[in-house]
């Protein structure tokens, strides 16, 4: 039996021990409370300093002369960091906490009493239930205790975190500082770090790490505060990214309460033609064109001074004294007393819209003109506008003898890309649980569905395709869509979804000469595969994306900005994005004319979002239902409006 168990058995049995030890650790005798026990001699336990760990030696000095106190753990309630380090040693078989007072004795030796205390004094509520991660350090910079938020969080179990060097799973962020590892010695230190998970995976969090020292200055441990800023950070990034595509697209400019300008964006400084060092601290009367009235800006003033939004048509003139036009929000930021103290201007150009209006204008005024010349001799040929009347008749009975002819080719074009798209009772076969929402804008469509399944191999393709266009044109696409996807994974026998896309790519261009002409059509699409018997599921996308739900969590897997087929700036390949496959996995796919569709009060655009929350809110019904949801939002939301796209949306689960 190890002198560890001997202490816990000791101890489960008497529930109070009382240890003599030498000047050099070793156990002289041990006592209960009912006297020495003879079983457990100093023959038995060596050394007292051994069982405990080194680090107990620091408070047990050779001047043993001294009283002894009790090493109060500030961050604890009267505990002695001794217990702690005793605990954490004995805590895989421990079912309790441990209190060790030491006291001096004659002939220079040391009592320690090891006293049971029933409830775990270290897993108290108030450091479990603090919203961070909490960790306590010896001078090894090892681990000797963490708060249950720590094993949370980071997925370690006591068994792999206690007496784990610290440097092993929270490293500093290169990529924020260029310092060292965490460095305990520090008073203090707080900064940025990658926290490494159990499981591999990483979190960013912030560190404030700090040594505690007894009355004598003596080092106790160090704690160490982590706050996980993980989320924070992808948020931070993503504002970042919608800065940059606001910068991109708009004339942003800021001024003081006065109407100072204190920032500029690249964009304003290429409309004005002024740099940015000219524009700072000046006003935008350096702007001023002649075209609106004092009352104009007046106006404006007063609506924005007063906390409220102001928008409109501005005419502005660059530094070149050339005229551009403008169409401005203006945002006050009003301070705790109500008062304007920034406001942030977002402006667009709409310089040709303008050029535009003037010439409808121009035009229409003359058009006025020109009907007034004409209408004297209107009247003089009214007697040859009746006779041309008759003509126009019999002309009409042929026109709509001829959209007939035509709505009859159209009506049997559909025939045709029916008789195309993959059969419906087939895909039960392989996937029992799924549905298909298709409807067509107009009598044929540019969205069509396909799928197949490779016996040899067990993979099952799906694939949801928007092509150029909708109506005859789409059609024609889609009849080119098919044939190359048929082409591709029947006759090429190409399974991988990344290569699908890029052979299809390959032959949109080629089949369109889109090297030597100005054709610019083409299609987005996204590409499940389901590979049974390697019990995977792999997707790319040419711009659609796919929405997975495993488990209950939710991944929404974007494609590669990039469409089979139209003008591309550079070639890059598509990526293969793979999940395990595991049962009950719902997988949707879709083109955009679901959430583009235009409907609700306002007449706005359903949106992506509204989609996926519409979907997984309802992802626990059986697909049929699934897909008379879909269809009963859709119409709601439409209303009396019209349909503008071809709408596609393709639901599966294994």
């Amino acid at each position: 039996m190890s002198e560890k168990n001997k202490i816990i058995d000791l101890l489960n049995l008497k529930e109070q021990i009382f240890i003599k030890v030498n000047r050099e650790s070793i156990i002289q005798h041990v006592f209960s409370d009912e006297g020495k026990l003879s079983s457990f001699s100093k023959s038995e336990f060596k050394n007292f300093k051994e069982l405990i760990g080194t680090s107990l030696g620091e408070y047990f000095p050779i001047e043993l002369q001294s009283y002894i106190t009790e090493v109060v753990f500030k961050t604890f309630h009267s505990h002695t960091i001794a217990s702690l380090t005793f605990n954490q040693i004995l805590h895989t078989e421990l079912p309790f906490s441990i209190k060790m007072q030491a006291m001096p004795l004659e002939n220079s030796q040391v009592g320690i009493w090891l006293s049971v205390y029933k409830e775990d004094y270290i897993s108290t509520p108030f450091y479990e239930k603090i919203p961070v991660m909490l960790l306590y350090l010896n001078q090894e910079e090892e681990v000797i205790w963490a708060n249950k938020q720590f094993y949370r969080k980071s997925k370690f179990d006591a068994d792999q975190l206690v007496t784990e060097h610290v440097r092993e799973f929270l490293k500093i962020n290169l990529k924020i500082s260029q310092r060292d590892a965490l460095k305990i010695k520090d008073s203090s230190i707080r900064t940025e770090y990658k926290l490494i998970c159990a499981d591999k995976s990483e979190l960013i969090v912030i560190v404030s790490a700090v040594n505690q020292y007894d009355e004598e200055e003596n080092f106790l441990c160090t704690s160490v505060v982590v706050r996980d800023v993980t989320q924070m950070k992808l948020t931070q990034i993503e504002l970042e990214y919608q800065k940059l595509a606001i910068d991109e697209s708009a004339i942003v400019a800021a001024t003081d309460a006065k109407g100072n300008i204190i920032y500029a964006n690249d964009k304003f400084c290429e409309i004005t033609k002024y740099s940015r060092e000219e524009v700072l601290g000046q006003n935008h009367r350096i702007l001023k064109s002649k075209h609106h009235s004092d009352a104009f800006f007046t106006n404006m003033w007063k609506i924005i001074s007063s906390g409220k939004v102001w928008q409109g048509e501005i005419c502005n003139i660059n530094k070149d004294g050339n005229i551009y036009w403008v169409y401005t929000t203006i945002i006050p930021y009003m301070d705790e007393k109500n008062r304007p103290y920034r406001y942030q201007a977002i402006r667009f150009e709409i310089t040709k819209r303008k050029e535009l209006e003037t010439e409808i204008v121009h035009y229409t005024k003359g058009l006025e003109r020109l009907v007034k010349d004409r209408t004297q001799e209107l009247h003089q040929k009214t007697e040859l506008l009746e006779e041309s009347y008759a003509k126009s008749i019999e002309q009409n009975e042929k026109l709509h003898s001829k959209n007939r002819y035509i709505q009859k080719s159209i009506n049997y074009a559909k025939r045709i890309q029916d008789s195309i798209l993959p059969s419906e009772d087939i895909l039960p076969i392989y996937l029992q649980k799924h549905f298909i929402l298709f409807k067509p804008k107009d009598i044929v469509s540019g969205d069509f569905y396909w799928w197949h399944h490779n016996k040899e191999s067990g993979c099952t393709i799906i694939s949801a395709i928007d092509c150029t266009g909708h109506g005859v044109p789409g059609a024609f696409m889609s009849m080119i869509g098919s044939t190359l996807l048929d082409e591709t994974v029947k006759t090429k026998n190409i399974s991988n979804p990344a290569h699908i896309l890029k052979e299809m790519q390959e032959q949109i261009a080629d089949i369109l000469q889109q090297n030597i002409t100005n054709n610019r059509d083409g299609m987005d699409m996204n590409i499940i595969v389901l590979n049974q018997k390697k019990r995977k599921i792999y997707f790319a996308g040419a711009k659609n994306p796919v929405f997975l739900i495993q488990n209950g969590k939710e991944y929404w897997v974007k494609g590669d900005r990039m469409s089979i087929g139209g003008k591309q700036l550079f070639s890059r390949e598509f990526t293969t994005h793979e999940f395990d496959w595991i049962e009950g996995t719902q997988i949707y796919l879709f083109s955009d004319g679901y959430q583009d569709q235009f409907g609700g009060h306002n007449g706005q655009k359903f949106m992506r979002k509204n989609l996926k929350e519409l979907i997984s809110k309802n992802r626990h019904l059986s697909m049929v239902k699934q897909k008379e949801v879909l269809a009963e939002t859709l119409e709601k939301w439409q209303g009396n409006y019209n349909q503008i796209d071809d709408i596609l949306v393709m639901g599966f689960e294994l």
